[in-house]
C-alpha cells in the first residue's frame, strides 16, 4: 500500500541531513578563519651543552666513551705525569701508580706479554660489572683528590675530576643495560675497526717499500 506520509518523512530527513551538512562545512570554516584548525607549528629543537647530552645518552654510547676516558687517564697520568713530576713527587708517583691500575683495566690486550699484568687482571674480573668500575674510579678519584690535598701537584685534582667523571659515566652504561662483552678485551671494544685499520697500515706499508 501506498502511504503518502513515508514520503514526506523521507523528504524531511534529507532536507535535515542537508542542513547539517551545510552547517558542519561553515563552521569548518569559521575555524580555518580563526585559526582554531591550523596545526600547531614543530617546537625547535633545543641545542646546547645539554641537547648534546640527552642526544648522547639517546644514542647509548656511554660504555665507548667512558672506555675512551679510562684510556685517556691512563696515557696522561702515566706518561704526562711522569715529565713533570717537579710538581710533587709523590703526588706524581701516586699519580703514575694508578694510572698503571687503570691501563690493565682499560687495555688489557696491551698486558700480555708480562705475568704480574695477567695475574692482576685475573684480580680485576669483578670490575667487568660497570657499576662496580665506576665506582672504583670514583674512588681513586676521591684518592688523588685528597692526595692533591695532602702532598700537592696539582695534576692530582685533575686527575680526580676526570676519573670520577669517567665513573659516572660506567655507571650510566649499567643503568643502559651495557655490559662487558668479549669484544672489549681486544682493540675493537674502543670502536676501532681493526679489520679496517690493518687494511691502511698494509696499504701504507706497500708504499713505503
Amino acid at each position: 500500500p501506498f502511504f503518502p506520509w513515508n514520503s514526506r518523512s523521507t523528504e524531511t530527513a534529507a532536507l535535515f541531513e542537508k542542513n547539517g551538512a551545510r552547517v558542519g562545512k561553515n563552521r569548518g570554516k569559521m575555524q580555518n578563519l580563526l585559526g582554531m584548525g591550523a596545526k600547531p607549528a614543530a617546537e625547535p629543537e633545543p641545542t646546547g651543552w645539554y641537547s648534546d647530552l640527552v642526544k648522547m645518552y639517546k644514542e647509548g654510547k656511554f660504555k665507548t666513551y667512558a672506555r675512551w676516558g679510562g684510556v685517556a687517564n691512563t696515557f696522561l697520568m702515566v706518561v704526562l705525569t711522569s715529565f713533570v713530576l717537579s710538581l710533587g713527587i709523590v703526588g706524581g708517583l701516586v699519580s703514575i701508580f694508578l694510572g698503571i691500575l687503570i691501563g690493565i683495566l682499560e687495555l688489557p690486550f696491551c698486558c700480555t706479554c708480562f705475568q704480574w699484568c695477567q695475574v692482576v687482571q685475573k684480580w680485576f674480573a669483578v670490575f667487568e660489572v660497570y657499576w662496580l668500575r665506576g665506582v672504583l674510579y670514583i674512588i681513586i678519584g676521591l684518592a688523588l683528590g685528597i692526595t692533591f690535598s695532602q702532598a700537592g701537584n696539582v695534576l692530582c685534582l685533575v686527575w680526580c675530576i676526570t676519573n670520577i667523571l669517567d665513573g659516572i659515566c660506567y655507571i650510566i652504561a649499567h643503568v643502559r643495560g651495557e655490559t662487558h662483552t668479549a669484544a672489549d678485551n681486544s682493540a675493537a671494544g674502543l670502536g676501532v675497526n681493526t679489520t679496517k685499520l690493518k687494511t691502511q697500515m698494509a696499504v701504507s706499508a706497500m708504499g713505503i717499500v
